[in-house]
C-alpha cells in the first residue's frame, strides 16, 4: 500500500448503504486513525463484498463460494481465516453475499450494490463508460495497481481498461483464481501417442522440433484407421478461433500491433497472420482434414471428443482443462501442455495465449465505500499462509495437476503472456474473421476483405479507447 500515512490524516464523511435492499444510506464518519502499534481503527464499519462468477456460458458457476474458492477446501479456509484476522485488527466485519444482482440497475438506483466486487470481466467495458465502476488509480493512496506480482500485468488487465483507468484488477497472487482464465493451450494424450507409436511431443519441445510442419506430421501419425473406420484422429478440432489465434501468436503476430508510427493496428492483415489462417484452413479442410474429427461444433463437444480418446491433441480453453470443470485433468493422467509449434517466420516458441475475460476480478462500484474497501482488498489479497511465492503455487500445481513438470512451465508461461482478443467488449465483432475463416466456399483475402470495416470500426470504438488507459498509467 502506497502513502500509507495518508490514511492517518483523512477524515471523510462517506456513504455506506448496508444492506442491497436498503432505500436511504446512513453515512458514517470515517475516520482511518492510528491506533496502538501498527493497526488502524476501521471504527466498526461493514464492508459487503459481493461474488457472482456464475459467467453464464458454463465456464465457471460458483453459485456458493467464499471470495471465489469452493467452499469447504482448502483455500477457502484460508480465505476465511484471512479475513477473521483483519476483521479482528482493524475492526470491521465483511458481510460475503453471492446473491445475484444487476450493477447497473441498482447504481441507478441510488443502492449499494457492494464494496467490493468479485466477478468475471467480460462487462467492464460496458460498466466503466456507465460510470459504475470506480476508476483504480484513483485509490492509489490505499492499493498499487502496478504491483503486477499481486494484481496481473498489464496484459492481464487489459479488460478492464476505459480510456484513462483501470476499472478492475485479478488476484493473482491467489492460486487457481486466475488458471482458468486463458485459453488455448495445445494439449496431448500422451499415453494415447505412445500407443499410436508417435513421438513424445514434450521431446520435441525439448528438441527444439516442434513446427507446424512437423506438427501435421505427428497429426498423420495419430490418425489410425481400423478397416473403412478411423479409430483415433491426429486433432480434436472445430472451433477455428481457438487454433488460429494460437497459430498467428506462433508466428509471431497479435490481434493488436502497432506500426512504425506508433498507430494501433488489426495483426489480422500481416503476412504472418494470412500464414496462420492457411494452416488452419490445411488441417481443417485441406490437405489434412482426414486427421482432423469433424462435425466438433461446441468447445463442450471438442473436450468430450479428447477426454474419450478420440484424437490426440487438442486447443482447450483452460477452464475445461483445470477447476470445477476441468474434464481433462479428472479423466486423464498423462496430458501434456504444450506451446503451439513453432510457425516459420520465428527462430524459437512463442509462449502466448488469448483469454476474453479474466473470470476473477475485483472491483469498487462507486455506490460503495471505495476507500475503505481498497485497503481492506489490499489486506484480504496478500498471499496466503504456504502460498507466499510464485515457484509454491507452481508446486502446488504441479504436486495436483500436472504430470510432469515441463507441463508447468509452458502452462504458466502462457499464462503470464495472455493477450486480450476482445471478444466480448466488441460483442464478438472482432472474431468474425478467424471464426469464418475455414469457410471453404471463400478465400482469406475475400474473408478479409468483407470484414475489414467492422474491424476498423471496433478498433476506433473499442481497442483505441480502451488502450489509451496503457499509455496513461503504464506509459507507452
Amino acid at each position: 500500500m502506497k502513502n500509507i500515512c495518508k490514511i492517518l490524516a483523512v477524515v471523510m464523511l462517506l456513504t455506506l448503504f448496508i444492506g442491497c435492499s436498503q432505500e436511504t444510506p446512513e453515512e458514517f464518519d470515517m475516520d482511518f486513525s492510528k491506533t496502538e502499534g501498527n493497526s488502524f481503527d476501521l471504527e466498526g464499519i461493514e464492508l459487503l463484498y459481493r461474488s457472482n462468477l456464475d459467467s453464464g456460458n458454463g465456464a465457471i458457476d460458483l453459485s456458493e463460494n467464499y471470495l471465489g474458492y469452493v467452499m469447504d477446501t482448502e483455500f477457502s479456509d484460508l480465505a476465511m481465516q484471512r479475513v477473521r484476522e483483519l476483521e479482528d485488527t482493524y475492526n470491521f466485519t465483511l458481510n460475503v453475499t453471492t446473491d445475484k444482482a444487476d450493477i447497473v440497475s441498482m447504481t441507478a438506483g441510488g443502492l449499494n450494490f457492494a464494496d467490493i466486487f468479485l466477478s468475471p470481466s467480460f462487462n467492464f467495458f460496458s460498466w466503466s463508460k456507465a460510470g459504475v465502476l470506480t476508476g483504480i488509480s484513483k485509490l492509489s493512496d490505499y492499493i498499487d495497481y502496478k504491483d503486477s506480482k499481486k494484481w496481473g500485468s498489464p496484459l492481464l488487465l487489459e479488460s478492464m481498461f476505459y480510456k484513462d483507468d483501470v476499472f478492475g484488477l485479478t488476484p493473482n497472487a491467489w492460486p487457481e483464481q486466475n488458471f482458468t482464465s486463458f485459453g488455448y493451450p495445445l494439449v496431448a494424450n500422451v499415453d494415447l501417442i505412445t500407443e499410436n507409436g508417435a513421438s513424445d511431443p514434450r521431446e520435441l519441445v525439448d528438441e527444439g522440433l516442434w513446427t507446424w510442419d512437423r506438427f501435421t506430421e505427428e497429426l498423420e501419425k495419430n490418425t489410425i484407421r481400423e478397416g473403412n473406420e478411423v479409430r483415433c484422429y491426429g486433432l480434436c478440432g472445430g472451433n477455428s478461433a481457438y487454433m488460429i489465434q494460437m497459430l498467428m501468436h506462433s508466428n509471431g503476430i497479435h490481434l493488436v500491433e502497432r506500426n512504425d508510427n506508433g498507430e494501433l493496428i488489426c495483426g489480422y492483415f500481416d503476412d504472418r497472420a494470412i500464414k496462420a489462417f492457411e494452416m488452419s484452413r490445411e488441417i481443417s479442410i485441406g490437405k489434412y482434414k482426414h486427421t482432423y474429427v469433424p462435425d466438433l461444433s461446441s468447445s463442450e463437444a471438442i473436450i468430450e471428443s479428447f477426454i474419450n480418446e478420440e484424437g490426440t491433441y487438442a486447443f482447450l480453453p483452460t477452464h475445461f482443462i483445470f477447476g470445477v470443470y476441468g474434464a481433462v485433468s479428472m479423466n486423464l493422467d498423462n496430458f501434456a501442455i504444450l506451446p503451439t509449434p513453432m510457425g516459420p517466420d520465428v527462430d524459437s516458441y512463442i509462449y502466448s495465449s488469448v483469454h476474453h475475460t479474466m473470470y476473477y476480478a475485483i472491483s469498487f462500484p462507486t455506490t460503495g465505500n471505495s476507500e475503505a474497501a481498497a485497503f481492506v482488498a489490499n489486506k484480504i489479497y496478500e498471499p496466503l499462509p504456504g502460498y507466499e511465492t510464485h515457484e509454491d503455487i507452481k508446486e502446488y500445481m504441479s504436486r495436483n495437476f500436472f504430470f510432469d513438470e515441463r507441463d508447468a512451465d509452458v502452462f504458466f508461461k502462457l499464462l503470464e503472456n495472455s493477450h486480450y482478443n476482445y471478444d466480448y467488449t466488441t460483442g464478438f465483432d472482432i472474431r468474425r474473421i478467424p471464426e469464418n475463416i475455414n469457410n471453404a466456399t471463400k478465400t482469406v483475402a475475400a474473408i478479409l476483405e468483407e470484414q475489414s470495416s467492422v474491424v476498423e470500426q471496433c478498433f476506433t470504438e473499442y481497442v483505441e479507447v480502451a488502450l489509451s488507459a496503457y499509455d496513461v498509467l503504464f506509459g507507452k
